[in-house]
Parts: C-alpha cells; structure tokens; sequence
C-alpha cells in the first residue's frame, strides 16, 4: 500500500512540471478532435444503425408493451454514449501508450531513478502488438456486457474493472520496457498482484471525473512509470518488490 500511494503522490507532483503539463494536454485534445469529428459527420448514421439493431431485439418488445416506444431514440443515444466515450478514453491511452511514454519514463527515471541501469528489454514494437492485442479483448468485451448497464451500478463496476485490466496491460509493459531485461519485463509486468490491481483500479477512475479525465492519460502514464520502476530497483536491491 506504501509504494501505491507514493507512485500516486509523486506522480501528481510530476504532472505539475510544466513539461508533462504540456504532454498532458495532448492525448484527449487529439481523441476528442478525432471522435468528435467522426461524431459530427456520422453521428445521425450511427444513431440509426443503434436504433435499427434495438428494434430487432427483445427491447422493442417491451418498449411496445409498456407504451413506451418513444424511448427507442433516446436508448440509441444511450448505447451510442456508451459506445463513443470508451472509443474517446481508449484512444487517448493509445496515444499516450505508443508516442508520449518514451518521454513520461525518461523524466521519471532522470528526475527519481538516474542510477537505474537500462536494460532495454521491451521495444516500440512490443509495445504496438501488446496493444493490438489488449485493445480488441477490451473493446469485445465493452460491448459483450453493454447489457449489464440496465443495471447502472454494475456498469460502472464492470467498466472500472475493464479500464483497471486494460491500464495495467498497456502502461506496465510501457513502464518498464526501457529499464528490464526481457526476464524482468515478463516477470515484473505480472507481478504486484493486489496492489498494482488497486493501482490500476484507482486511476481507472480518473475517466469519471470530469476535468481530471482530461490530464489523466499522462497521470496514469506517470503513477505506473513510478510503481514499475520502484519495483525494479527494489528488485535488483535483492528485496522482494
């Protein structure tokens, strides 16, 4: 719990440094300029097409029988919503993940672990086939268990736990890719057990704040650098991480 709360708070106070700062703006600027304009030129389509595939369900059924078939257009804004805000988060992570961790991990290790040896066991490539393979379990199961929203209290449950899985995989591998060997990077990526799944939980949570969700990017880019390397150089101390 100790090394969870310290990756947090240094994390916060790095963020503050006007060179993440800037970094910190760009990620969501970019996801929403490029959904938002998607959304502007398609959004009426994909309203439809969500309408079109809720008529061919159960729902419309029980729309018809409760009198209630008015609620068809907004329940297609609603699964549109819940369709394009994950796309909007997922997106500013990617960017984050692939173009803005070389530089987050270079001021964490400059600035916190300048003894750190680097043994470059991951690559810009390892990091693209981790996300080609995370984003499509992440996304299939967001629409496998956008039922479960009926039922708002388990949506936002399965939604923290998803965004939790999806950080860890993205921004461990990221985290430590620079300074572990291969054997490092294998081992330290899946190890933490509950307190990197705490880590990874609370800063999942950072997307339902408004405001914060915008810097929280390079924040979770920032908490994880932290957790990952502390725990390599404590490794290499030979204590346990």
């Amino acid at each position: 719990m100790d090394n969870l709360l310290r990756s947090l708070r240094l994390a916060a106070q790095d963020l503050l440094a006007p060179r993440m700062l800037v970094l910190a703006l760009w990620p969501m600027a970019l996801s929403l300029l490029f959904w938002g304009g998607l959304a502007w030129l398609f959004g009426a389509a994909w309203k439809a097409e969500i309408a079109g595939f809720l008529a061919a369900t159960p729902f419309q059924d029980l729309l018809h029988w409760a009198g209630a078939e008015w609620l068809m257009a907004y329940a297609a804004i609603v699964v549109l919503a819940l369709l394009w805000l994950p796309a909007l988060y997922v997106t500013a992570i990617l960017i984050t993940s692939l173009f803005l961790m070389p530089f987050i991990i270079d001021f964490v290790a400059q600035r916190h672990y300048p003894d750190l040896e680097r043994r470059k066991g991951g690559s810009l490539l390892g990091s693209l086939v981790n996300s080609l393979v995370a984003l499509p379990l992440y996304i299939l199961a967001w629409v496998i268990l956008l039922p479960v929203w009926l039922f708002a209290p388990f949506g936002i449950a399965v939604s923290i736990l998803l965004n939790a899985w999806l950080n860890q995989r993205l921004f461990m591998y990221d985290a430590l890719s620079e300074h572990a060997s291969a054997a490092e990077l294998k081992d330290k990526r899946h190890a933490g057990g509950g307190e990197l799944f705490a880590l990874s939980s609370l800063l999942g949570l950072l997307h339902f704040i408004p405001i914060v969700n915008f810097l929280a990017p390079v924040y979770m880019g920032l908490a994880f650098s932290h957790h990952g390397l502390s725990a390599l150089a404590t490794s290499r101390k030979g204590a346990p991480a």
